[in-house]
């Protein structure tokens, strides 16, 4: 009888499995912070160059819009500039605007040739609130070639700009465009005139330039020029505003 075969013996083998895994999970846990690591920076960055973009985009509108309005502030102030050497000349406006002057005596389409739209602009009866202004909130229309001191005005009032009162409101279209245009494509722009004084002109004497300044005293032979400053504030579509002043010398012969 032949003997019986020794059974197999199992042998229990530690394997190195479980501190395999468990340095697998570490490594997955450290790419994954340096991952989101990485993509705050790039967020971070991201949003500093998107920052001095819109910083540069509004520089860059505000100084179109500031340019535009200062070509705005030069072109409207002569609309007024047309009309002050008929406004001395005849000392008033015309009656077609609320004034004593005959309307032919100012001669408004030959002044106003190439300008036809102008007139409608300077007539405060064209629109409410436009066109000339009257001075001291009374009735008549503002002058220019007098001064005009009214209750509301100090001592510095010639002194002090921004508290001048308004001799020309008025609303154009930017562009050149005429007729009616959309807010987005309108001036705003207002006018303010100053009596700044007279002087003699060349050959005349103090006495001549002081006879034009007193009221209802006409020039001498050698003529005199009054001077004036001309204010003028234009405010665009999308807040841009630009104030221009000028001295306008009015030469007086007659």
């Amino acid at each position: 009888m032949s003997a019986l075969p020794k059974p197999f013996r199992t042998i229990a083998v530690p394997t190195p499995a479980q501190p395999y895994l468990a340095s697998r999970k570490k490594q997955r846990g450290i790419a994954l912070f340096v991952g989101v690591v990485f993509l705050l920076l790039l967020t971070v960055v991201a949003l500093v160059a998107m920052r001095g973009t819109l910083l540069e985009m509004r520089t860059t509108t505000a100084t179109a819009k500031h340019e535009q309005a200062f070509e705005a502030s030069e072109a409207v102030r002569a609309i007024p500039e047309a009309v002050l050497n008929d406004h001395v000349f005849n000392r008033g406006w015309p009656q077609s605007w609320g004034g004593t002057v005959p309307d032919a005596l100012f001669d408004l389409n030959t002044t106003f040739a190439n300008r036809q739209a102008w007139i409608s602009l300077l007539n405060p009866s064209t629109t409410s609130g436009k066109g000339l202004q009257k001075f001291c909130s009374g009735g008549n229309l503002v002058v220019f070639y007098m001064d005009v001191n009214c209750a509301s005005h100090t001592a510095a009032y010639n002194y002090t700009p921004s508290s001048w009162d308004s001799a020309v409101n008025l609303t154009v279209c930017s562009g050149g465009q005429t007729g009616s245009c959309s807010t987005n494509n309108q001036i705003n722009g207002t006018i303010n005139v100053v009596r700044d004084g007279v002087m003699p002109n060349s050959g005349a004497g103090g006495a001549q330039a002081q006879g034009y300044a007193s009221p209802g005293i006409g020039t001498a032979t050698g003529g005199a020029a009054l001077l004036m400053q001309i204010r003028s504030d234009a405010k665009v579509a999308g807040n841009g505003e630009a104030i221009t002043i000028a001295q306008y010398k009015q030469v007086i012969t007659h």
